[in-house]
This record gives structure tokens, C-alpha cells and sequence, in this order.
């Protein structure tokens, strides 16, 4: 598939960066996780057929988008994807990872008539007061800035070799400055705010209300959704089509992206019959 082209959208007083790979006559809207950007969707999408027009988004607060002051609720989220779905003009098939899922969550159970289907990747609707504080606390630690990209790919990939596409992740998550240095996009006020609002409470309610087509994916490994939740979320919504990806952790879209562009793509072909499975 030719590689993405990147456009900006308005909503109200806010700008949202988009990137479009291929065209069709349905649309795909990704959402990406915290501190993630569009580009993480991108290794996912080359395993997919440039038969539909699949866009990824920066949420707010990440990447090039906007970044207000306050607002980082999941409510804030799913308010800024439903108005870009608005500019896109059609009911799309929404995809979401961990954070990015939060919002798919409740965006479905919310607002359906905005959907095709939907697509909920290794999230729980539990409250988290110890994610809550770790996250902080990762936050808190991470360097600033980086004096050159070999050192920010340095400290990004300390254990293990990066692959093409994950130094294209990585970089896409930082700015570039004029001396060769790099600091990142993503403020740590904002990545707290939106660790913070999101997980003080929980979403069992809107996820027992979600009707199909839906699809959740689990990652066997994840160290975000332990298997108890994972087995409560399918007990509890039996109408979500279920999938477990075993030996593959928490970061899906990068860990195994084709073996979530099939999942995806019968999600799609066929999503009636998904939801009923």
C-alpha cells in the first residue's frame, strides 16, 4: 500500500493530525494508545487491502495534534473522535488500542449510530489506582530531551534491536530541533492528566452495554489486562466477539500487526456474523 498522506482536522478550536492510507467505499478510524501517535497503526495497515480508506489519528495531547490545558477525560476523547468521524462524513469501523480502546469502549456504547463496528484491543473497564501511580511515575522518569536521534533510539530500544518501522514509531513521538536535539511531543502534564482522569474510574457499565458487531482482542501476555479481567469482560458482554492472541503482550498493533490485520479484516468482511459468535 502507498504510504500515508497527512492532512489536519478541525473541530471547533481544536486540530487534530490525521494520516489516510488507501480509499474504498468504507472507512477505518484507529485510535492509538497513551503517549502513541498515528504512525503506530502503520505496520498494522501494510498488512491490510488498499480497498478501504483507513485514517489514524493523534488523540489530543499526542503527536501534532492539539494540546489544551485540561480536558483528558474519556469522555473529552471520545467527544474529539466522534467529531472527526463527523468530518469524515461517514459511519466508520473504529479500532482502538489501550487507551485509544477506552475511548472506542465508551464511544460505542455511547454513540453506535457513529459506527460500522468496532474494535476494542487489550483494555480493561477496571478503575486503577496502582496504573494510576506507576504510569505517573514512568512518566516522571523519562528523560526530556535527547542531545541526537541515535541517543533517543539509544534509550528507546536499550534491550532489544529495533526493526525499520519501530524507529519510525518512536521518532514520529518526538520533535526535532534545529541543533539536532529531540524532546517529546507528548507533555508529561498531559500524559498524566490523561492516565489520571481515565483510570480513576471505571467502565464496566458502558462496556455491558455494547451490541455487536464488536470485536475485543487480548493479548495473552499483556501485562495491562490480566486474564481475570479479560474472562469477566467476556462473561459479562457476550455479544463482543472475543479473540486472545497467546504469547503476544500488550502492545499488539507493533507485536504482531499481521496477525491483527486478519482478526480486523474478518471483523469487517463479516461483522454481523462476528458479533454473533
Amino acid at each position: 500500500m502507498i504510504g500515508p498522506t497527512t492532512s489536519f482536522i478541525e473541530t471547533g478550536p481544536l486540530r487534530f493530525r490525521t494520516l489516510t492510507w488507501g480509499q474504498g467505499s468504507e472507512t477505518v478510524l484507529f485510535l492509538h494508545g497513551l503517549s502513541g501517535v498515528a504512525e503506530v497503526w502503520g505496520p498494522t495497515v501494510d498488512h491490510l487491502p488498499a480497498t478501504r480508506r483507513y485514517v489514524a489519528l493523534d488523540q489530543r495531547g499526542h503527536g501534532q495534534s492539539a494540546a489544551p490545558a485540561a480536558g483528558y477525560t474519556a469522555s473529552d476523547m471520545v467527544s474529539d473522535a466522534a467529531s472527526v468521524i463527523e468530518q469524515l462524513g461517514e459511519r466508520v469501523h473504529l479500532a482502538g488500542h489501550s487507551m485509544g480502546a477506552r475511548i472506542a469502549l465508551v464511544l460505542a456504547a455511547r454513540l453506535p449510530h457513529l459506527l460500522r463496528s468496532v474494535a476494542i484491543i487489550d483494555i480493561g473497564p477496571e478503575a486503577s489506582k496502582a496504573n494510576i501511580e506507576n504510569t505517573v511515575r514512568g512518566i516522571g522518569t523519562r528523560p526530556e530531551r535527547f542531545e541526537s536521534r541515535d541517543a533517543a533510539l539509544d534509550f528507546a530500544f536499550r534491550t532489544r534491536r529495533p526493526t525499520p518501522a519501530d524507529e519510525v514509531v518512536f521518532l514520529a513521538r518526538l520533535s526535532p530541533h534545529s541543533d539536532g536535539s529531540f524532546t517529546w511531543r507528548a507533555s508529561r502534564e498531559a500524559l498524566a492528566a490523561c492516565v489520571t482522569e481515565q483510570r480513576s474510574r471505571s467502565y464496566w457499565r458502558e462496556w455491558r452495554h455494547i451490541q455487536g458487531p464488536a470485536l475485543y482482542v487480548h493479548g495473552g501476555t499483556s501485562n495491562e489486562v490480566s486474564i481475570t479481567i479479560a474472562e469477566k469482560m467476556r462473561r459479562e458482554n457476550p455479544a463482543v466477539r472475543f479473540e486472545r492472541f497467546e504469547g503476544v503482550g500488550h502492545n499488539i498493533p507493533l507485536l504482531a500487526p499481521k496477525l491483527l490485520a486478519e482478526s480486523l479484516l474478518r471483523h469487517w468482511t463479516t461483522p454481523e456474523q462476528s458479533a454473533k459468535k
